[in-house]
């Protein structure tokens, strides 16, 4: 089989044997005759440019390499298809590796993250629940049923047969003995 490239023609056998050899200028009249029909072929398998251009490129650095172990059983031509679809899938099973290896990371992280979060949240209830414990039993009684319970002022001050105001001064009261105690990183969570 006989390979052009601009005026000059090659038999194939003639290039697989100077490239065994290492002879540079065949290499490169490889490189000039198949090197975008080549990155054509990967993008079609790829659909990006760049990612096709590397492996076309990765495919002619391997020849080289292996130059003088070639084993070219049909034509050239269809050795370097074949050479570039094979680059592709490794380089495909390559990055889907890598994606479920950091896809798995990035759930461990989460999953360590929530776990610290779940944690930090039971200490802060811990806490102050053991605030609450600690009120006075009528600011507490009061307190609970506001906060844990939902009922308003009114609804307390019916139910315990006291006033309004007095629900309302329990819980300033109960807000104000929490709050002294209160460490600075709790701040936030406790009146959110």
């Amino acid at each position: 089989m006989q390979v052009e490239n601009d005026d000059m023609v090659y038999d194939e056998d003639v290039v697989v044997k100077g490239l065994k050899k290492g002879d540079r200028k065949i290499y490169r009249f490889l490189f000039d005759t198949y090197y975008t029909i080549l990155c054509l072929y990967a993008t079609s398998l790829t659909l990006d440019r760049s990612s096709a251009e590397d492996i076309v490129q990765e495919v002619f650095i391997k020849l080289w390499a292996k130059k003088d172990r070639l084993h070219i059983e049909s034509s050239l031509k269809n050795y370097l298809y074949r050479a570039v679809y094979h680059t592709f899938l490794n380089e495909r099973k390559r990055n889907s590796r890598k994606t479920n290896d950091l896809d798995q990371v990035h759930v461990e992280v989460l999953q360590a993250s929530i776990q610290e979060e779940e944690q930090s949240i039971k200490e802060k209830l811990e806490w102050i629940n053991t605030q609450i414990e600690q009120l006075p039993k009528k600011s507490k009684e009061i307190f609970i049923m506001h906060k844990k319970r939902g009922l308003t002022h009114s609804e307390i001050a019916q139910i315990l047969g006291v006033s309004v105001n007095t629900v309302e001064s329990h819980i300033v009261r109960a807000l104000k003995r929490i709050r002294e105690k209160l460490p600075k990183p709790l701040m936030l969570f406790f009146f959110v």
